[in-house]
Parts: C-alpha cells; structure tokens; sequence
C-alpha cells in the first residue's frame, strides 16, 4: 500500500489538465450571442482530404498540434536561439505576427486560436486579408460579423472589450502602401489583441510598415520530434482514444515515428503538418501504385504527384513532367549548382533535341508556382531536397546499365559516401531499383573501411583496462519516472541537438584525438554505409534473398566494429596525451591535489570510451536493424557469439520490438554477467526501454532480479519502514 500511496502522489505531483476544446456556439446567452453554424464547420474543416480506418470524418481538433516558433525580435546573446509553443506565444503576447513557408499550418493555427479564445469568453475575427480591396474597416468588421456571429452589432463589438483580430496572409492586402497602413491603423485602435500572419519573405519590408513595428514577430518551425511524436499519438488513438492501451499506443507510435524519420531525415522532406499527415495516410493504406518502387519511393513519388494535383497537371502529362525533372535534376547534379537563366535555357534546347517540344513556359510556371523548382534571383533549382534526390536517383537507376557516365557518377557517390547529400542520393537510387549492382557497391565499400583492424569483439581481457573504473561508478537503479514525461525529455534532446546541428556523428566525431580528414570521412562512410544498408533491408526484406540480407547486414555491422575497435586502440594508444590534456584543464581548480587531478583525469578517459562504446552498439542497432528482419540479426549472433554481437542483439531487439523478452534478456545475462562492461551496458539499455515504455511492477521485479538492478520504490518503503520502527 505504500507503494500505491506513492504511486498515487507521483501522478498527482505530475498531473497536468487537458483542456478540451468543445466550441460552445451559445457565447454569451443573455444576449443569444453565438458563432454561426458555417463559422463552427470551418473551425473544424482540416481543408484536406484524410481517411482514417476508425474514423468515418477527421476533424481540425482530432489531429491538431500547436507548432513551436522562433522569436525573432527576442533578445537573446550568441547564437543560442529560444524556441517557444505557438499557443503560449498566441496567449502571451497581445500584438503578434506568424510568418512561415506555405503549407506550413499558418491558417490552422489561427483556427486553434479562435476557438481557445472562444472557450475564454472573447470574441475572434477572422478576416482573410487577400479579400480586403478597400480601407474602411467598419464595413470589413460588419461583413465578417455576419458571417461568423448570430446577434452580435457592429457597435456591441467594439465596445465589448473583447475583440480579437486574426487576420491572415496580411502580405496579401489588396490595397496600396498608403491604404494599408491607415487600415492597419484602425484594426490596432478597434481590437485589444492582433495576430496576423504572412509568409516568411514579408519580414524583410516590415520596417516599411509602421502599424506593424511594435508586433512580436514569430516563424512558425517543422515539426521536431517532440511534435512529430505528439501528432503522431493522436493518429494512432482515433477513434479509439478510450480503449486503447498504453504499452499499444507507444508500440505503434514509435513504429510510425521510425518509418516517418527515416523518410523526414534531417529536411529531405520539410516536416510540414500537411506532409507528415499525408505520410501517415499513406501508412494507413498502405498503397502500393508501383512495384519498381520501395515503400519509402512511394511516400516520396506521392508527395510529389500531390504537387502536381495542386498544379491542376493532368494526370496524363505526368510523364512529360516527370522526365523534364528527372533531365533537370541530373544537369543540376553534374554541374553540382543550380541552372543560371542562360544554363537553363541551354537546358530546355537540348532537352528538345532529345524528346519532343514542350512549353518550357507552362512547364516553369506550375512546377515554381507549386513548390517542386524555386527561382532564387536568376538561379532555378529544386525547392525541397528530397524531389531533388528522388529524380537524380531515378536517372542513375534507370541509365546505370547502359550509361558510362552514370556508371562513372555512382562510382563517385560511393567513393565521397561521407558527404551527407551523396549519401541521401544513393539512398534514392535503392528506392528505384532492385537490381544486385546497388547492393555489391555497399557491400564492398562497407567491407573496405577500418579494414586494417579487426571487428570489436569487447571480449572481457579486451577491457580489462576499465576494470577498476567499473568498480567506482554508482550502481543503476530503477527509479519511479513518467514514461511521457520522459518520452518528452528525450524528444526536446534530439530537437535541441537537431537544430543546433549537432548530430550524433558530430557529437563522436569531436572526441576523435589527432585523425586526420580521411578517417573521419571513413568513420561517416561507414555510418552512412550503415543506414543506407538498414534502410535497403527494411524497405526490401520481403523480396531479397535470404543471403543478400545477411552479406548486406553482416558487412555493414563489422564495418562498424571495425571502427569501434580503431577507437579503442588509439585512445589507447593515445591515452597518456588524453589523461594529460584532461589533467590539464583540473588544474585550473585549485582545490584538487596532484593525485585528484590524476585519478579524476583517468576517469574521464575511462568514462569517453565507456560512452562511445556504448554510443556505437546503439547506433549500430539503429541503423541496420530491421522489426521484419529479426532472424538475420539472431543468425548472425549465432554464428559467432561475441559479447559485442550478443549485446548488439539484444540492442536491435529492443529497439525494434519494443517489448521486453524475458527470455531473451536472461539468456542474454547470463551470457554477459562475467563481463563487467557489457553487463552494464546491457542494463542502461533495459532502464532506458523501462523509461520509454509502460512497464508493470512484475516485469520491473523480474528484471531487478535478472539484472541485479535495485528498484527505487523499494528503497523508499524500506526507508519508511525502519524509521517506523
């Protein structure tokens, strides 16, 4: 019962309300004053078509997420900057303006706001800016109140005290410099609170704009992956928010979650809302239009033709301009810049040599006007990187066989493996082709990297030398932590490091000790080669051979041991000069004697191998592992049972399971016990999965016995025991 009373006041300490937003059409019912019928749909109205299989209709409020934003006035040191959620921003300030790219959720935002400030007894106006064609604002406000509010005067409004003003697009008003700045005036003296939003490119003439000089201004950012994770949750429970479990919630979600980061990767695609919805449908359907693609080509082939839909392209062009891009992009990447207007025009007279005439015009205007090619100044290029990686992967997958130069351009790629946008084109070649000339250009290079060492077997004579350093750090216990609570904290982690480009390898890359360029391109290469690999074998497990899976997933995990055990024997090798270095910077702190000075620095020595030892297994898993894949990863651990690759096992497992196999993991124990080190490891690996996921308190107790893992709870009780005593 102490447990339960514990239990109990966690959960009261951590509690926080969900504020349900149930419009209520009655405002104020004195008065009868309430929104329309057509206003309460359009707040709902997602302006897209979703389908869902639990849900006959989506609505705005099932699937919303308040986006986070980036102040841009805020007044800040360095070049740290402070991200914010939009709904706090919305509440706080009383004078905002929300840029951001188009499809970004601007609009939506807006209706998220009108409804919260309904729920708060105000009164919201929304007014779309690209209707305003004249300057006087009481005809503009008496318009939009019969719209959007049943006995509601012009009079009673304004003097309500209680007017709100969400105007959107304000780039778009259709009125001269002069007249929109008296408009804007008016609309500042009349409401007691402005949002207004605009595309991003309007903050550059803003200080033109005297009305708008005192505002806030805010960028709306993709969503992270704390908002990812958000949207994704609410995906999974439609429709069945009440019944479904939480241990189901957060398997699905993080399987969802893996599939869209995979294809997201660092900006290939921008993490608009409307994208990640439109790839979560996809998952839903699962369709499949056409076989030479991978599942991930198909998310991005969708994307691209849902473009065209927007440009109103016939179905029957798609072909005309999906050769043009497909030309286009392989100029691009042979020039390696974007196309001047003279290359350009080069580029369409050519293209005309080759296939038959087109409207270069027409052409230029819809792919611009729908975000597929951007003009910046007199250069066109590719608005997002993934359309561009998709069409040079199409053209090297469908010329490789009969093109020297694309034979030539591969054999490139290959060889500057490192470089991140090299690395996402070869990713796009395996999703337009199957043939086994992709896979031997992986395998070989993944088999001549680090391939003067041997793989890392952490075999325990091997880390002897951490032997005493084991000894002195503290035993993990199983502490009492919210598993959202904690699924939060590590998402801002990764959004923290994400956008301030510090990327796992970046973070392994600055502990690396005099190396030169060419083997820290060798340690990307093999990391890249690592989820190039992962990615072939999840997305096509199903029709590879039994063989080409193993020699991909084998190679690709010795590349990686390969690179642990060249880590471990130059820092060994370079341990004297790092113990110094450390040593160096203690000194500074004049309370430490000499001998402190020495033993702390050969602890943080010990503790930098530790922490990339483990940082590998786990990047390692990652990477190569696949949920549908399993049985390769359990062969290759047969086959040749070193610590390294048992705990690499049961690593990939749990990653890709995302359940605890009790049996699996005690067998996995006893295996590893004698091995102080990689006892360790495993058991962060199973704290961290008990953190991310519901575990109940007999699992907890199993794996406390199992793993000799002390529970926190029990320390407590036993504590209030004795002092009851």
């Amino acid at each position: 019962w102490l447990d339960v009373v514990q239990g109990l006041n966690t959960v009261i300490t951590t509690f926080q309300p969900v504020e349900i937003m149930k419009t209520n059409k009655i405002i104020d019912s004195e008065e009868n004053i309430g929104i329309t019928t057509d206003i309460e749909n359009w707040l709902n109205d997602t302006e897209i078509t979703l389908t869902h299989r639990n849900v006959t209709k989506i609505g705005l409020d099932q699937i919303f997420i308040t986006p986070d934003v980036e102040i841009k006035n805020e007044n800040i040191g360095g070049e740290l900057k402070f991200y914010h959620d939009s709904g706090d921003v919305l509440r706080k300030w009383d004078e905002i303006l929300i840029v951001a790219e188009e499809q970004q959720g601007k609009s939506s935002l807006l209706k998220y706001h009108y409804r919260d400030q309904l729920i708060k007894g105000f009164l919201p106006l929304y007014i779309s800016a690209a209707e305003i064609k004249k300057s006087n604002t009481e005809e503009i406000i008496k318009k939009q109140l019969k719209k959007q509010y049943n006995n509601l005067s012009f009079d009673d409004y304004i003097n309500s005290n209680k007017a709100i003003l969400l105007l959107d697009n304000v780039d778009q008003i259709g009125l001269n410099p002069k007249y929109r700045n008296i408009l804007l005036s008016e609309f500042n003296k009349i409401f007691i609170k402005k949002i207004y939003t605009s595309q991003i490119s309007y903050l550059l003439m803003i200080n033109d704009i005297p009305p708008l000089l005192n505002f806030t201004k805010a960028e709306i950012l993709g969503l992270g992956h704390k908002k990812r994770e958000k949207l994704i949750q609410k995906w999974v429970s439609l429709g069945i928010e009440e019944t479904i479990q939480e241990k189901d919630l957060y398997e699905r979600c993080d399987d969802l979650k893996e599939r869209l980061n995979t294809i997201v990767k660092r900006n290939i695609v921008p993490s608009k809302p409307i994208y990640i919805l439109m790839m979560l449908q996809m998952f839903e359907a699962h369709k499949n239009l056409n076989l030479e693609l991978s599942s991930h080509g198909h998310c991005y082939q969708q994307l691209i033709y849902q473009s065209f839909e927007n440009a109103k392209i016939n179905e029957r062009e798609y072909d005309k301009y999906l050769n043009v891009l497909t030309e286009l992009a392989w100029r691009i990447f042979v020039k390696e810049s974007d196309l001047n207007a003279y290359e350009l025009e080069e580029f369409f007279s050519y293209y005309q040599k080759e296939f038959l005439n087109i409207d270069k015009e027409i052409i230029l205007k819809k792919l611009v006007g729908h975000s597929i090619l951007m003009k910046n100044g007199i250069y066109t290029g590719f608005k997002y990187p993934y359309i561009f990686y998709f069409f040079v992967g199409k053209k090297i997958a469908e010329s490789f066989s009969e093109d020297e130069e694309a034979k030539v351009k591969v054999d490139y790629l290959i060889d500057n493996m490192h470089r991140e946008d090299f690395a996402n084109i070869l990713i796009f070649i395996t999703h337009h082709t199957k043939d086994a000339w992709v896979l031997d250009k992986i395998n070989n290079i993944m088999q001549s990297l680090f391939d003067s060492n041997e793989e890392a077997s952490l075999e325990k004579s091997q880390l002897k030398f951490m032997d005493e350093f084991m000894k002195q750090i503290p035993e993990i216990i199983i502490e009492q932590r919210v598993v959202q609570s904690e699924r939060d904290k590590h998402n801002e982690n990764l959004d923290l490091a994400e956008r301030s480009g510090n990327h796992e390898i970046n973070k392994l890359e600055a502990n690396y000790v005099d190396v030169s360029k060419d083997i820290l391109a060798n340690i990307n290469k093999a990391f890249k080669g690592m989820e190039i690999s992962g990615q072939i074998i999840r997305n096509r497990h199903a029709s590879l051979k039994r063989r080409a899976l193993n020699d991909l997933a084998i190679k690709s995990i010795k590349s990686g041991l390969r690179f642990l055990q060249y880590f471990i024997q130059v820092t060994d090798i370079a341990k004297k000069e790092i113990v110094q270095l450390i040593s160096q910077q203690l000194a500074e702190n004049p309370s430490l004697s000499n001998k402190e000075i020495e033993k702390y620095a050969e602890n943080a020595y010990t503790h930098l191998t530790y922490n990339v030892m483990q940082a590998v297994i786990r990047k390692i898993a990652a990477s190569i592992g696949s949920k549908e894949a399993l049985e390769v990863y359990d062969n290759i651990k047969e086959e040749n049972e070193t610590p390294a690759l048992i705990l690499l096992n049961q690593c990939i497992h749990l990653h890709f399971n995302k359940k605890l196999d009790m049996s699996k993991i005690s067998n996995t124990a006893d295996q590893l016990r004698s091995n102080p080190v990689c006892f360790r490891i495993l058991k962060e690996l199973i704290v961290q999965h008990i953190y991310m996921f519901p575990t109940d308190y007999k699992e907890k107790q199993q794996l406390s016995q199992l793993l000799r893992l002390p529970i926190q709870q029990q320390n407590i009780i036993g504590k209030k025991q004795k002092s009851l005593a």
